[in-house]
């Protein structure tokens, strides 16, 4: 079974949550006609799933980026037809460029055949193309001949850039955006000229529907076509990689031909908007922006949904209005959203604001450090808890191996007010790089579900050598009955710290296993003292 729907795969966004899973908790906490709420929406899975599942639903994110997609997304008046029309009308206007920039002779039967993808070095010098042609069902790859080499990067040389959006990026050695860096960087002369081509063709669409729907499409392509595609060299030099986070531009990239990939996101972008019209039954939505929301126009008796684009610090929400709030809050320093989303955001002339980012960067001009992540976070927990409903449930996601990171959400969420229900861990089908490489990692979500009580728990704040001894204890109590993974050993420990309302000093989790315990090869843990 796929993880995600067509609706769901019309363009990238980190941390997308399986769409199963997040339809088995709002049928679990929330019933039809209900009002909920995701803070940091992202995509906008769950908005999605609790509207086309009878709920009243409301998106909220501060990244323009995610607004836009959210609102792409649940859009349902976009004619298909005239969409279709107008995109082969702007790919018959622009196939000149097509022609010039990527049509070439095969090598292999000598007719003029079309560059699907180019392999390029650091300097940006062409070294192998890879092309369709008749001659072959797998297409034909072929290294680059110098002379044809040096007149590709004398055609580009001679290219007069048109105006278009351009940004730096902010500086972040984590994620290679390096200094004097901009959007345009990313790009090569010859995909930037197309996609600027593209971006102004887009904007003379007349009817916004349409012409939003092809900017979510023509934004969804920009990482495709830009140099940060790497090669995966073990299936053979041109076999394509795919962006994952950061700016970083390998010792070779592949560069992807802008209209043969745009028309890829042409299809994957209709069959996920159908997907999305198959699920809705053409019911009313509220679309009320206001200052001040307000959640009583969202009755049993109507669905409808919301996306709004407020700092979770400060919701425009009414007190106890919200019937359930699922949330995948910024996982510290994992994904500088906003600094990454810069390349979708500057093509759609979007302002962000950075000041208002809940993240913890390297980005030194940010000034955006583990403390100041700990107290945005309380601070949107807390307008959690204010905008939810007496006795209601509020689940969040959360996946880290830092003790500062789960200081701030335990900090956050027990001091305001709430009272565990559940605590479990969701397992995803497939790992990231980093959680397959790396033994001392979780695999998977902590998902924990807490309940606006009437009572508010009493809270026990531990000090530094009594959270060590906590850590020590939690873990030996564990591996007295059997080894254990990493993911065991903090779901132990946190299952205690919530259950007992506990609030630990901000230490290194992960420092104190190692200084106690030993982790094998296949990543169980032990005391010390039964190592071999």
């Amino acid at each position: 079974m796929k993880q995600k729907s067509a609706r769901y795969e019309m363009h990238k966004y980190w941390g997308k949550k399986p769409s199963g899973d997040l339809l088995h908790l709002i049928e679990k906490y929330s019933k039809k006609g209900d009002l909920v709420l995701d803070p940091f929406a992202g995509y906008g899975v769950f908005v999605c799933e609790a509207y086309i599942n009878g709920r009243n639903a409301i998106g909220n994110d501060l990244n323009p980026a995610s607004v836009f997609i959210q609102e792409q997304l649940l859009e349902k008046n976009i004619d298909i037809d005239e969409f279709k029309n107008e995109i082969n009308e702007i790919l018959k206007d622009l196939n000149y460029l097509n022609e010039r920039w990527f049509t070439t002779i095969c090598p292999s039967c000598g007719k003029k055949a079309a560059v699907i993808a180019t392999l390029r070095g650091k300097d940006d010098s062409p070294l192998m193309n890879k092309v369709n042609c008749s001659c072959s069902k797998a297409g034909v790859e072929y290294n680059f001949e110098k002379s044809e080499a040096l007149k590709l990067k004398e055609s580009e040389d001679n290219i007069v850039m048109p105006p278009h959006p351009c940004a730096e990026l902010i500086r972040n050695g984590r994620i290679s955006a390096l200094d004097n860096m901009t959007t345009d960087s990313l790009f090569t002369k010859r995909t930037l000229v197309c996609h600027i081509s593209l971006f102004d063709r887009i904007k003379s669409i007349e009817n916004k529907l349409v012409r939003d729907f092809a900017m979510l499409v023509f934004t969804s392509n920009l990482a495709n076509c830009s140099k940060l595609v790497p090669p995966i060299n073990s299936r053979g030099p041109m076999a394509p990689g795919a962006w994952m986070t950061g700016f970083y531009i390998g010792n070779t990239y592949l560069e992807n031909n802008v209209f043969h990939y745009f028309k890829n996101r042409v299809a994957k972008a209709i069959a996920g908007k159908l997907d999305f019209y198959q699920k809705d039954n053409n019911v009313s939505c509220i679309t009320d922006l206001g200052k001040v929301i307000d959640t009583k126009k969202f009755t049993n008796s109507t669905r409808g949904y919301l996306i709004t684009q407020s700092d979770t610090k400060n919701l425009p929400f009414q007190d106890n209005s919200i019937d359930y709030i699922f949330t995948d809050p910024p996982y510290g320093d994992s994904v500088p959203y906003f600094e990454q989303s810069i390349i979708w955001n500057t093509w759609l002339q979007k302002e962000i604001d950075y000041s208002n980012e809940v993240v913890v960067t390297d980005a030194k001009i940010r000034n955006k450090r583990i403390e100041e992540f700990t107290d945005d976070i309380n601070k949107c927990v807390k307008e959690i808890y204010r905008v939810l409903g007496p006795e209601k449930y509020f689940s969040i996601t959360f996946h880290s191996i830092s003790g500062g990171e789960w200081y701030a959400i335990t900090r956050g969420c027990l001091e305001a007010g709430f009272t565990l229900h559940e605590l479990k861990l969701l397992t995803q089908k497939t790992f990231s790089p980093r959680q397959l490489n790396r033994k001392m990692t979780i695999k998977g979500d902590v998902l924990i579900t807490f309940k606006k009580t009437k009572e508010r728990p009493t809270l026990t704040e531990l000090g530094l050598d009594e959270t060590i001894k906590l850590v020590k204890w939690k873990t030996q109590e564990l591996l007295e009955k059997r080894s254990a993974t990493t993911n065991e050993i903090f779901m132990h420990l946190l299952v205690h710290i919530f259950s007992n309302h506990i609030l630990f000093h901000n230490v290194n989790f992960m420092s104190v296993l190692l200084d106690n315990f030993v982790i094998s090869e296949n990543g169980l843990w032990a005391p010390k003292m039964t190592a071999a």
